[in-house]
């Protein structure tokens, strides 16, 4: 088996209440003798489901979620003042 430690960050936005998020991912991305690949998502030293796989609002709980590039949150909050 071989493990493998990454870091992804991903930007989100709540199509329900319109609240913008980002968060970074440190993940275990496992090969086995199978090829078979599993990855072991945490985040501020917990483990939580993949991001990618339903993710959930945090203000107002709505999963539909828009999962966009890092970066694009931020940049909008700049755009808004």
């Amino acid at each position: 088996m071989h493990t493998e430690h990454v870091q992804r960050s991903y930007s989100f936005a709540c199509l329900v209440c319109g609240y913008g998020w980002e968060d970074t991912y440190d993940i275990d991305v496992t090969v086995d003798e199978y090829a078979r690949i599993t990855a072991a998502y945490q985040l501020d030293g917990k483990r939580v489901p993949s991001p990618l796989q339903s993710p959930c609002c945090p203000a107002c709980e709505s999963r539909k979620v828009r999962i966009m590039r890092p970066g694009r949150v931020a940049s909008a909050r700049l755009h808004e003042r």
